[in-house]
């Protein structure tokens, strides 16, 4: 039987990458969308192509009841669930100067509670099966140097980085908990996201499927747990101009 998993904002980017990954390595996979529902039931077309199951599900993270409706409709879709990606994620680049209360609890909510409650579900999903399981969160290399100009998007991945690191010690040995910090991958979705990528050390730009083979690799590496494996050309260890 071939493990599932579910991968939130799933439907495009890096999300519809990590899907083909794991699918082409035998995961059948659970395509979480919000506003992507075309884009999301044509890649589960693709992921049948490689011979397992993929089925789609729909839900707004950013709601209270959000990760609680995502995750109960998996399981009515796939009958259980192995493992959790959570790569859904809003980001703009926002003066600390013009952020407002909401701008705060919306980055909060999609970025930090979302795959909390989510890793939350999955944990106690977990222990009535009495099996194992791990969940990778998708964070960002800034979280290494943080600098002006995006604070509120900053603040919910640094959150989710403590979250990373507690979980996997609260929660072993059941449920292992890592993340991946990618660098400049694609070009931002909107325009208000736009800015200069930075130095990479190695002179290597990632892509968005090596970004996909280092989820791959953590949800099955059964000895690793609270890591944080950077996918950045070395990003991270440079200084970036605001």
């Amino acid at each position: 039987m071939n493990r599932i998993v579910l991968i939130t904002g799933a439907a495009v980017r890096i999300g519809s990458s990590i899907a083909e990954a794991l699918a082409r390595a035998g995961w059948d996979v659970i395509v979480h969308a919000h506003r992507s529902a075309p884009q999301a039931q044509d890649l589960c077309v693709r992921l049948a192509r490689f011979g397992g199951q993929a089925w789609r599900v729909s839900g707004d993270l950013l709601a209270d009841d959000g990760p609680a409706a995502v995750f109960g409709a998996a399981l009515a879709c796939a009958g259980h669930v192995d493992a959790l990606v959570n790569n859904a994620s809003q980001f703009t680049r926002q003066p600390l100067t013009e952020a407002t209360s909401a701008d705060f609890d919306r980055f909060w909510r999609i970025n930090t509670l979302a795959p909390v409650r989510l890793t939350q579900l999955l944990a106690a999903h977990l222990a009535g099966r009495h099996a194992a399981g791990c969940a990778v969160n998708l964070l960002d290399q800034r979280i290494a140097q943080p600098h002006g100009g995006d604070i509120p998007y900053l603040l919910s991945k640094k959150a989710l980085e403590a979250f990373t690191l507690s979980a996997a010690l609260e929660l072993a040995p059941a449920l292992r908990v890592n993340a991946v910090a990618p660098g400049a991958v694609l070009q931002p979705a909107s325009p208000a996201a736009a800015e200069p990528a930075g130095a990479f050390p190695v002179n290597t730009r990632p892509t968005a499927a090596q970004v996909a083979e280092a989820v791959r690799y953590l949800l099955e590496a059964e000895a690793v747990t609270g890591q944080i494996l950077y996918v950045d050309g070395g990003q991270h260890l440079s200084s970036l101009t605001p």
